[in-house]
């Protein structure tokens, strides 16, 4: 999801940086579309982040319950 909206988000800025030929477009770029693919980033990190750390935990609880099974035993 979010590689699609930097994707887009990036093909959009493109485009809009081919026509700009003055320095009110120009601070479109770099105000709005530099800060809001930063903002995309940080997300797509937060995601990855996550996503690493909910495998631990899966991890994790696979081993708890097999070691709570084995207690059970």
């Amino acid at each position: 999801m979010f590689d699609d909206l930097f994707n887009v988000t990036s093909q959009y800025m493109g485009k809009f940086s081919d026509t700009v030929r003055d320095e009110f477009g120009q601070s479109i770029v770099s105000d709005v579309f530099e800060p809001l693919l930063q903002e995309i980033f940080g997300l797509q990190q937060m995601r990855e982040f996550f996503q690493t750390r909910a495998a631990e935990i899966d991890q994790l609880t696979g081993e708890l319950q097999s070691i709570g099974k084995r207690v059970n035993e």
